[in-house]
């Protein structure tokens, strides 16, 4: 299983609750704003942590592949 950073996004969703509830003083604005930033931070940086991942996969293969063509062009002259 790999490493993920999207459990980050919990912590700034409580800093930015934190922030709503302070600078408006409504417990309803705090909250939402937590939920809300953590919710759809967690699934943005999932997103962005998949779509590197399937990219990295792919250069790899494509490396691989180049590597086994050079090397068949080199021994079949």
């Amino acid at each position: 299983m790999r490493k993920t950073y999207a459990y980050n996004s919990i912590i700034i969703g409580v800093l930015v609750g934190i922030l709503a509830y302070t600078s408006t003083e409504s417990a309803i604005l705090g909250i939402g704003a937590c939920l809300g930033v953590s919710i759809v931070g967690f699934i943005v940086i999932r997103l962005l942590e998949n779509a590197i991942s399937r990219g990295v996969d792919h250069a790899a293969d494509r490396a691989a592949e180049a590597w086994e063509n050079h090397k068949n062009k080199k021994k079949n002259g």
